[in-house]
């Protein structure tokens, strides 16, 4: 594979602003006396595992899709003292196509020796083939928008629920790829056969026919996971598909979700079923009582508590198992993960079996309850991380907030976990001293509260704001003595100037920085609405009053198809120039500069997805900025939905620099006017807004070049600030 760098290069003129970064994993980081070796990892929520030789050396490597939001990650195979090992690829997303929901996994279906790529389509499965070399390095080739299969006549989408996990499997040994997949109703497991081998006398192809559409001849109920075998039903009495059609009663019944791991576990020649269910945690197992070459024979015996001679399987919530070999040992173990959003274990949540026996007599025994995540910072949901020095020990220390965290049962629960650095100067090293700090999870501050740090009373010690899901803000007064943290709560509504409590639209996410650079603390609050509210502090070093000044500060909105955009900002400074970078829902951070200490002036965007990240973190971005070694190179610290966190470091040489970029000025006429508005001097196709002195978007502006016809016919009489992307900003004054 090639070596990467990210680079985001801004705009499309001329003289232009870049930086570069690196992902890195320099910082070591332990919890309960062990180095997590994968600490900078990103976290897991709801994963699921297949293999690929990824760079083409001949060995597999470990693909994990983790559905939570589409993110892709790719533990490459390599060798150590100790054997081989995993690590991860950072930059295996920009290798994949970017359209993946749901699910994805690997099957070499033409058995050409790369394994190719299997994901959903809307209402069934689409397909990549892998045309990839080690020498063009990963390829892929989309065979088909969906697959299609033929349900005895009529030809039509393979149906497969976005819910599901099918199994792709070689049903009958023939060599080529079959699917077993529920029916619509989620009753009957469906049996498509691939026709390829039939047809043509090899695998390239995928030409399915619906062979059997009670596969295995067993009925699951409807409203839980109980399995009727020997189904008396018409569709499991003949094994002939002579009607595919839904009757009118079925049609109304919902398919609630399942998963399907397809295996051999006798050596019977026929396969086996490891099923799971959307509103349990435990696995099935059906035996098949046939014997090959039958590929119709009933299911015998079913297992609710699978495996059954060891720690059964209980994952919290919609469990799926995944059949690969992830101890190098040439036998495949079972990986068990929750398959559902928002209401599964998200911490402890990668069950790992280890085979005992053979392939071909597989002992499954427990061995973890979090394989991977294990070595990882993880701590949930939308992690959001602080660097600060807590303990004043000269020393910047890190604190990972998140969204909710799993609590059993069916429960949430947000906290913040303390990571204490302790190593030097120029050698930073982190310990996870808390995993909820200040016992804030039974603080009854609600979820994602987002922390914030700063001395507000001249004592010399760091005071604590925390963001509320409900708006307000926590303030914890810090009380330590030496360099054991202590903080107490004064309030959880903290009042503004007017001692009114400070109220932005839900989930604040608060940000105590000296925007004015007038020596006192202000504060930046994002919130749910994507927003920047600023309250300008009036008071003193010792007595903060905080003013509101503006709800929309430098026009910054991140929200992005909907009303939601989960700012959360992180402003700071670097060779005396203040830069802001804004988390957001869609897992974009937006980058800003020219930031003046003037809250009416528009800041300029220069990026609204900073290094093209959003692809890696998914959803939920935060981001945090420090120099952590004290060198010429910052670094920068990401959280994200999946839990964990990135790091990246400014990468050698370019020392985060930023080349100016001379621009000509914005040129509007006639103003004032009464309604329309000419502009010009435009430099390059950009986007824009008209906007407000306090900075409230009046509407936005796409694709303005030189003459642009600006109708101010609607707006209201008054002075207003037109902005471009580009920089070039002009005052309008309609009158």
């Amino acid at each position: 594979m090639k070596s990467w760098t990210l680079v985001f290069i801004f705009c499309s003129l001329a003289a232009q602003a870049q930086f570069q970064f690196n992902f890195s994993n320099f910082i070591p980081v332990s919890s309960d006396g062990q180095n997590l070796d994968k600490a900078w990892a990103g976290g897991l929520n709801t994963p699921q595992f297949s293999t690929l030789d990824y760079d083409y050396d001949g060995d597999e490597d470990l693909l994990v899709f983790d559905r939570s939001a589409d993110q892709i990650r790719v533990f490459k195979q390599v060798s150590s003292a100790a054997g081989p090992t995993y690590e991860i690829d950072l930059r295996a997303h920009l290798f994949f196509p970017s359209n993946l929901h749901y699910r994805v996994t690997t099957f070499d279906y033409d058995y050409d020796g790369r394994k190719d790529l299997f994901c959903y389509a809307v209402g069934g499965i689409q397909a990549y083939r892998n045309t990839g070399s080690a020498a063009s390095g990963l390829q892929w080739e989309a065979y088909s928008p969906y697959l299609l299969s033929n349900y005895a006549g009529p030809t039509l989408n393979l149906y497969i629920s976005g819910a599901d996990i099918p199994a792709l499997v070689d049903v009958e040994g023939d060599g080529d790829m079959d699917i077993l997949t529920y029916h619509i109703s989620g009753e009957y497991l469906q049996y498509h056969q691939n026709q390829s081998q039939e047809l043509y006398g090899h695998s390239d192809s995928l030409v399915f026919i619906l062979k059997n559409r009670c596969w295995g001849k067993y009925r699951e109920d409807v409203t839980s996971n109980a399995l009727f075998l020997n189904d008396t039903s018409s569709y499991c009495t003949d094994g002939n598909v002579t009607n595919p059609e839904l009757k009118p009663n079925e049609q109304a019944k919902a398919h609630a979700g399942s998963t399907v791991l397809a295996l051999d576990l006798d050596q019977s020649g026929v396969l086996d079923l490891v099923l799971g269910d959307v509103a349990y945690g435990n696995l099935v197992r059906l035996m098949n009582g046939g014997t090959a070459p039958n590929t119709n024979s009933p299911m015998v015996s079913a297992d609710y508590n699978f495996p059954s001679n060891t720690t059964p399987a209980d994952v919290q919530l919609f469990s799926a198992a995944f059949s690969v070999d992830i101890d190098f040992d040439q036998k495949k173990d079972i990986l068990v993960a929750p398959n559902a959003n928002n209401v599964s274990e998200n911490e402890n949540s990668v069950w790992f079996y280890k085979n005992l026996g053979s392939n071909q007599a597989p002992v499954f025994v427990y061995q973890d309850n979090d394989w991977l995540q294990g070595d990882m910072i993880d701590h949930g949901l939308g992690s959001a991380p602080l660097l600060f020095d807590v303990n004043q020990d000269g020393l910047t220390d890190l604190l990972v907030a998140n969204f909710f965290a799993y609590k059993p049962v069916l429960n949430k629960e947000s906290r913040i976990a303390y990571y204490q650095n302790i190593g030097s100067a120029t050698a930073p090293s982190f310990v996870l001293v808390d995993q909820d700090f200040l016992n804030l999870s039974a603080a009854n501050l609600g979820q994602r509260f987002i922390p914030t740090m700063g001395d507000l009373n001249a004592d010399g010690k760091p005071d604590l704001i925390i963001g509320r899901d409900n708006g307000q803000l926590a303030y914890f007064l810090n009380t330590s003595a030496g360099t054991s943290p202590n903080f107490q709560l004064q309030t959880n509504a903290l009042p503004d100037a007017s001692n009114t409590a400070i109220q932005v639209p839900l989930f604040s996410a608060p940000q105590l920085f000296d925007y004015n650079q007038d020596g006192l603390l202000d504060l930046m609050i994002g919130h749910k609405g994507g927003t920047i509210h600023y309250y300008l502090n009036t008071g003193s070093a010792a007595s903060p009053s905080f003013a509101l000044e503006t709800t929309q500060l430098g026009g910054v909105n991140v929200q992005s198809n909907g009303p939601d955009g989960y700012a959360v900002p992180h402003f700071f400074r670097f060779q005396d120039t203040t830069y802001l970078m804004v988390g957001a829902l869609d897992g974009h951070i937006h980058f800003y500069d020219g930031i003046s200490t003037d809250p009416s002036v528009v800041f300029h965007e220069r990026s609204p997805d900073f290094l093209g990240l959003s692809a890696q973190i998914g959803a939920y971005a935060a981001a945090a900025i420090g120099n952590l070694d004290n060198d010429a190179h910052l670094e920068l610290i990401v959280g994200q939905d999946a839990g964990g966190l990135f790091l990246l470091e400014n990468e050698p040489g370019s020392d985060l620099s930023i080349e100016t970029m001379e621009l000509q000025p914005l040129l509007v006429y006639p103003n004032p006017t009464a309604a329309q508005l000419t502009i010009a001097g435009v430099q390059g196709l950009c986007s824009g807004a008209l906007l407000t002195l306090t900075g409230q978007v009046i509407f936005a502006l796409k694709e303005v070049s030189e003459g642009y016809a600006l109708d101010l016919s609607t707006v209201a009489v008054g002075s207003y600030f037109l902005r471009l992307a580009n920089g070039q900003n002009a005052l309008v004054i309609k009158k």
